[in-house]
């Protein structure tokens, strides 16, 4: 099964949006990310990065998040 981690860039900053994504959306000017057990977050961005590789990490441009 191949889960990521979804990160958030801001500047210099990386932070962790959520663990264990099995689904993602895109939704006007963002997307949802939604986890195993159904959990869904929004968050506006662009998608930077999707390395499946290597730790199976998602990295967006920060916007708003809702």
């Amino acid at each position: 099964m191949c889960l990521s981690t979804v990160y958030i860039n801001s500047g210099n900053e990386q932070k962790e949006i959520m663990k264990d994504v099995a689904r993602i959306e895109a939704e006007g000017q963002g997307f949802w990310f939604i986890n195993l057990f159904g959990e869904r977050t929004f968050i506006e961005g662009s998608i930077q990065t999707v390395d499946l590789m290597d730790s199976h990490f998602v990295m967006l441009t920060k916007g708003k998040s809702n």
